[in-house]
Formats: structure tokens, sequence, C-alpha cells
């Protein structure tokens, strides 16, 4: 199973802003779908609320939180049971919030990154992966648009 971390930001890390994305770029949005689909995302209690509860189809959605069971979607109190639950798919995609990124971007196989060029106002930031670049994390792709760039990175040293 290979871990990866899908997450936007702006410059200064900024991921969301009471409770959304601060931005609205329906070409990530695509290619988020179109990354994901017909693979399962690991998401934070805060995340699937934001969704209103409501699983994104065309993926198994499962969800962490220590005080909240969903009837409609598979529930873990810790990551290391939603992982091991995971073990036999071949990706899973972890969609956030901050506090999960924070937790997995240590055992995380590659991270798929918008970088959103415009800065924005938040209150929520992903972990900085940035000063890892080139020691446990190596660039293997990138594409530019003119506000942002979709970028992957696979691991290349224990962090």
């Amino acid at each position: 199973m290979r871990l990866i971390i899908i997450a936007a930001h702006d410059p200064n890390l900024v991921i969301g802003n009471n409770g959304e994305l601060p931005w609205h770029y329906s070409e990530d949005l695509k290619f988020f779908k179109r990354t994901t689909m017909g693979c399962p995302i690991l998401m934070g209690r805060v995340v699937f609320e934001e969704l209103n509860e409501k699983p994104l189809p065309g993926r198994e959605n499962v969800v962490l939180s220590r005080s909240k069971e969903y009837g409609h979607v598979k529930t873990f109190s810790n990551i290391e049971d939603a992982i091991h639950y995971l073990k036999d798919h071949e990706k899973v995609f972890i969609i956030g919030g901050g506090k999960i990124y924070e937790q997995t971007i240590g055992f995380a196989d590659e991270l798929i990154i918008t970088e959103i060029k415009q800065e924005y106002h938040g209150d929520t930031y992903l972990v900085n992966y940035r000063d890892d670049i080139g020691t446990v994390w190596e660039e293997v792709w990138r594409e530019d648009h003119p506000e942002f760039a979709f970028v992957k990175y696979k691991r290349v040293t224990q962090g």
C-alpha cells in the first residue's frame, strides 16, 4: 500500500480558513477528483463535516474521529487501525485536515501538492515538508499553470 498525502496550499502553507478552502479553482477540484477516484480516501472528522457528512462518490471514505461514529462510512478512532483496515489497497489518499497531515507525514510515501501562487488568509496550515525537499522528498513531476502548480514528491528517505 502507498500512502499519499494530497493537499493544496498557498505560499505560507495555508490549507484552510474557518473550516473551508480559502480559494476555489475548479481545475484543482477536477485534478483532486481525477487523482483520487477509485481509491480509498482517509480524512479527519472536521474535513468530513465540511463535506456535510456526505461521502465523496467513487471512493471509499474512511474517517478518523475520537468523538463521533458515522453509520454510513467506516470510522476509526486512531490512524493505526484505519491503516490496518486499508492495508490491502494499492493506494490510499490522505485528504486532511491539518492534524491528520501532521500525524501521517512521517510515514507517507508520496505527496501530491497543489501549490497555489496567491497568498490567502487562513487558520489551518499544512505541516512544513519543504525543508525536507532533496533529503526526504524528491520532486518527480510538475505541471505549471498560471495560478498554481501540481507537484508530485516521492519519499527518498525516512523522515
